[in-house]
């Protein structure tokens, strides 16, 4: 009698791995601002004089400095990123698309061209949530734009991304100074009617504990230099794992400014992907450190800083008279 063959097993099918934590609470979302230190593809644009060594030399080294763009902001999974030092609208566009190629958020964009001609950069703000009505003030401020977010709350938020002249000498901080008092003014009119974040690279050094910090551009931006308390916004800088936001010297100059709205905590997040191996030289720029001799070449000179921002709350629904809130309804009913 042939022996009668055992059933197959079938072996158990793996268990599904777990869906990362979500970024934030469903009662907030998360902001941050990436710059991307020269963004600027390899075609053939006039590039001003202070940008040519800065500019990808052909489209490989562009690919390679996108890519690693798009693998920090789908790591990062921001809801809303303010983008600095970008080519133009062209690299803008080949970001966006290829984080959503790579399974990133499906984000929106505004832009609009900076009137900076020194250096042909140009500020972006992406958006997971619907974006809208992208402009510019007539703030003294070559370098920012303005959106209108709307969050999932149904709130609209309007967002300002910036970049703020760098530097620690005499011109640069009051050229600085002029900018940020230019562009506050702008900021606190719109804040009398939605919350407003503002966020970039800032340039300023002073952290809010300083001694100078009311006088300089943060503590501008951040309604400390006035005597209201009515434009004041929390800044990211008093989170103490938020203050280094560039490579290798670690200075505060990133910033993000939130005003009326909660920030319930910032960090910088990303050096793992940003520096590959070994902190380029300073003052390097990018395209001179050739990838395939010192594989160490940084995705930037910054990291990403990012905040955890609550929603607006909800007013309280008013007791329906109908249901049995009494009151002179209910009394006039009756009668």
């Amino acid at each position: 009698m042939a022996p009668v063959a055992e059933p197959e097993v079938e072996a158990e099918a793996p268990p599904e791995p777990e869906a990362p934590p979500p970024k934030v609470p469903k009662d907030a979302f998360s902001v941050g601002t990436f710059n991307l230190d020269w963004a600027f593809d390899a075609l053939g644009d006039r590039r001003s004089k202070s940008a040519k060594p800065n500019v990808a030399p052909d489209d490989d080294t562009w690919e390679w400095k996108r890519d690693r763009i798009v693998e920090v902001l789908v790591a990062e999974k921001l809801d809303v990123v303010a983008l600095v030092e970008l080519g133009g609208e062209r690299e803008l566009s080949d970001i966006v698309t290829s984080v959503l190629a790579k399974d990133g958020p499906d984000y929106e964009y505004a832009w609009m061209p900076s009137e900076d001609r020194a250096t042909g950069q140009h500020v972006a703000i992406l958006s997971r949530f619907p974006i809208s009505n992208e402009r510019r003030t007539d703030a003294y401020l070559p370098k920012h734009l303005v959106a209108d977010v709307e969050l999932p709350s149904g709130d609209t938020i309007t967002v300002i991304a910036l970049h703020l002249p760098e530097g620690k000498y005499k011109g640069s901080v009051t050229k600085r100074r002029k900018m940020a008092e230019s562009l506050k003014r702008r900021a606190k009119k719109q804040a009398k009617t939605r919350p407003v974040i503002m966020l970039g690279t800032v340039g300023a050094r002073s952290l809010p504990f300083d001694d100078d910090y009311e006088q300089s551009a943060a503590g501008m931006l951040a309604g400390r230099s006035t005597r209201s308390e009515t434009d004041d916004c929390a800044d990211s800088a008093s989170e103490t794992l938020a203050q280094a936001t560039t490579v290798g010297d670690g200075l505060p100059l990133d910033r993000i400014f939130v005003c009326g709205l909660e920030m319930r905590g910032a960090e910088t997040s990303g050096e793992e992907l940003v520096v590959r191996e070994e902190n380029d030289p300073p003052k390097t720029p990018w395209p001179s450190v050739a990838v395939a001799e010192a594989p160490h070449r940084d995705v930037s000179d910054h990291v990403v800083l990012w905040a955890e921002v609550v929603m607006p709350k909800k007013p309280e629904p008013e007791p329906d008279a109908e249901a049995g809130g009494g009151g002179q309804g209910a009394e006039a009913d009756a009668e």
